[in-house]
């Protein structure tokens, strides 16, 4: 009674949410997608929502998937709409260098997923392969891992890669109370996608400790998550010229996260 309750208040809430048509609307989605950029229009907007085109023909379509369908095609329509809208049986050429950029992405996937051995027995080593994958795919001076410890909280860094020199490093702290609005925002957001970290309300906390002496200009940090908790964070820096972080990259971000987040569940398994 209570779900039934629930779905008719959302769809009086949000008009286009409908049960009955189960899929439609997030179809329609990856049709224009298409239209709009081909094949790459499609994956970018799988990308940037979370969901195939597959799924979409049969997910539950909330408002809030519809939302984010309709936010992410706004993007592509403002990318690629100059293009003009040409018929789905003749797709428009994708764009050179962002398909080069999903395929390294993939090229990164594919490589760690053929290292079951490395994953599924050594965390240590896992955590120490995907700061060099991300730094190298990312093309990103800095890629660390920072795993989450209690009383007092904290985070402490069990790998940093730094890409120029191929040097591993570790054992730096950060307590809570020194950076609050951080930790606030690792507990609460999927990524921290900080194009000027100086500025960056949540990363900014930083500026005068870490950011400035490093020459730290830009930060993609996703939260680790593993046995239903936080347990800490990839960190993504960006030396030089503030750099805005696209979807893909952010995507590419948070599966380096599941990566380690596996391994940390299998390890205590």
């Amino acid at each position: 009674m209570g779900g039934a309750t629930a779905d008719a208040t959302n769809a009086r809430a949000h008009p286009r949410y409908d049960r009955a048509v189960v899929g439609a609307r997030a179809a329609a989605c990856f049709l224009e997608a298409e239209r709009l950029a081909g094949v790459l229009g499609k994956m970018r907007l799988a990308s940037m929502c979370s969901i195939t085109s597959g799924e979409a023909s049969t997910v539950a379509e909330t408002p809030e998937l519809l939302e984010r369908l309709e936010e992410a095609l706004q993007r592509l329509r403002e990318q690629f709409g100059h293009r003009g809208t040409v018929p789905a049986s003749a797709p428009l050429a994708p764009d050179v260098e962002v398909a080069q950029e999903l395929r390294r992405h993939v090229r990164a996937h594919l490589d760690l997923l053929s290292q079951r051995e490395l994953w599924l027995r050594d965390p240590q080593a896992t955590i120490r392969r995907v700061d060099e994958v991300a730094a190298a795919t990312l093309r990103v001076h800095r890629v660390s891992v920072w795993l989450l410890e209690e009383a007092p909280l904290r985070i402490r860094c069990v790998d940093l890669f730094e890409r120029a020199q191929a040097r591993h490093s570790a054992g730096l702290e950060l307590s809570a109370t020194d950076f609050p609005t951080y930790f606030e925002a690792l507990a609460t957001e999927r990524t921290i996608a900080a194009h000027d970290a100086m500025r960056d309300p949540r990363t900014a906390c930083f500026a005068e400790s870490y950011l400035g002496p490093l020459q730290i200009e830009s930060m993609l940090d996703v939260p680790i998550w593993a046995t239903g908790r936080m347990r800490g964070v990839v960190c993504h820096e960006h030396i030089g010229a503030p750099r805005v972080w696209n979807a893909d990259e952010e995507t590419f971000a948070y599966l380096m996260s599941s990566f380690v987040g596996l391994a940390l569940e299998l390890a205590e398994r």
